[in-house]
């Protein structure tokens, strides 16, 4: 293996992680809401702490990239 396989094959994986944590923001939204609107009180402080984290994966990994990487 040389030095140019190596850097493509650690590009690539760099570009699955960020498509990977596009997804899972996108579900984390989605899951947030859901819990926001039709949990209790304990379900709603969770479903804050839910919302940020996943907002802070799209805003970091882009809103479509995971959508565009695996083709959905």
């Amino acid at each position: 293996m040389n030095v140019e396989e190596y850097v493509s094959a650690v590009i690539d994986g760099f570009e699955f992680l960020i498509a990977l944590g596009s997804l899972l923001g996108l579900l984390g939204l989605i899951a947030g809401f859901v819990l926001l609107f039709l949990g209790g009180h304990y379900s709603r402080r969770t479903a804050f702490n839910i919302l940020i984290v996943s907002f802070i994966l799209v805003c970091i990994c882009g809103l479509y990239t995971g959508v565009k990487y695996f083709h959905i």
